[in-house]
C-alpha cells in the first residue's frame, strides 16, 4: 500500500508546483519569465515544498500502517502530530503577516525584517501549542480517528485563514506603497496549500479502495 501513499505525495507536489504560476500571476501580475527566474530558481521555494511534502508523508504514515495491518504505537503518532501542528503554525504565522500588512501598512514595509522574526516566534509558539493539543487528543482517539481529526482541523483553519487573507490582499494591492500584498500573499499561498494538504489521507484511502475493487484476489 506504500506505493499509493507515494502517489499521493507526488500528486500533492505536482499540484503545488502547478498552482505556483497562476497564483503569482493573479496576485502580483507577474509574467512567466519573472516567475521562472525569481521563484523556481530560489532555494526557499523548494525548501517550502520539501517541508510540505515531508509533512504529508508524516500524515500518511498512520493510514499506510493501518492498511498493512501493522501496529500503531504512540511513538508513531508523534510524527503526524508534529507535522499537523507545524501546519497550524504556518497558518498562524501567515495570518499574522496578513494582519500586520493590513494594519501597519508602511510601518510593515519599513520594518519587514522585524515582523518576520515576530512571525517566526508566533509560528514556533503555535506549533508547540497545537502539538500539545493534538497529543492530548491522541490519548482519547483511535489512530485513524486522530488523523481524521487533524485533517479536519487543518482544513477548517485554512478556510478561516483564507477568509482573512483574500480580502486583506485585495485591500493591500489597492494601497499605494511598495510591495503591497507580499505579506498577505503568504496567507493565500499557505491557505490554499494546506487545504489540499488536508485531503491527503482521504485521497490515499480512495486510491486503496479502488485498488481493492480492481484486485480483490490480492487482498
Amino acid at each position: 500500500m506504500k506505493k499509493w501513499a507515494w502517489i499521493v505525495v507526488l500528486l500533492y507536489m505536482a499540484i503545488l508546483i502547478a498552482f505556483t504560476l497562476p497564483t503569482l500571476i493573479i496576485l502580483f501580475g507577474l509574467n512567466i519569465t519573472d516567475i521562472a527566474l525569481d521563484v523556481f530558481t530560489k532555494w526557499p521555494y523548494w525548501t517550502g515544498i520539501f517541508i510540505l511534502l515531508l509533512s504529508q508523508i508524516a500524515l500518511l504514515k498512520v493510514p499506510v500502517l493501518s492498511q498493512e495491518k501493522r501496529p500503531i504505537t504512540k511513538r508513531i503518532l508523534l510524527s503526524p502530530i508534529i507535522a499537523a501542528a507545524l501546519m497550524m503554525g504556518l497558518l498562524s504565522g501567515s495570518f499574522l503577516l496578513c494582519l500586520a500588512e493590513t494594519i501597519k501598512q508602511n510601518d510593515y514595509i519599513k520594518n519587514s525584517g522585524q515582523w518576520w522574526w515576530i512571525t517566526l516566534f508566533v509560528l514556533i509558539i503555535t506549533w508547540v501549542f497545537w502539538a500539545y493539543i493534538f497529543y492530548r487528543k491522541s490519548k482519547n482517539l483511535e489512530p485513524l480517528n486522530l488523523i481524521e481529526k487533524l485533517c479536519r482541523v487543518i482544513f477548517r483553519a485554512s478556510i478561516l485563514e483564507l477568509l482573512v487573507a483574500i480580502p486583506t490582499h485585495i485591500l493591500a494591492r489597492h494601497r499605494n506603497y511598495c510591495c503591497a500584498g507580499f505579506g498577505t500573499f503568504w496567507g493565500i499561498a499557505f491557505g490554499m496549500a494546506l487545504i489540499v494538504f488536508s485531503f491527503g489521507p482521504g485521497v490515499y484511502f480512495l486510491f486503496v479502495e479502488r485498488w481493492k475493487k480492481l484486485h480483490p484476489q490480492k487482498i
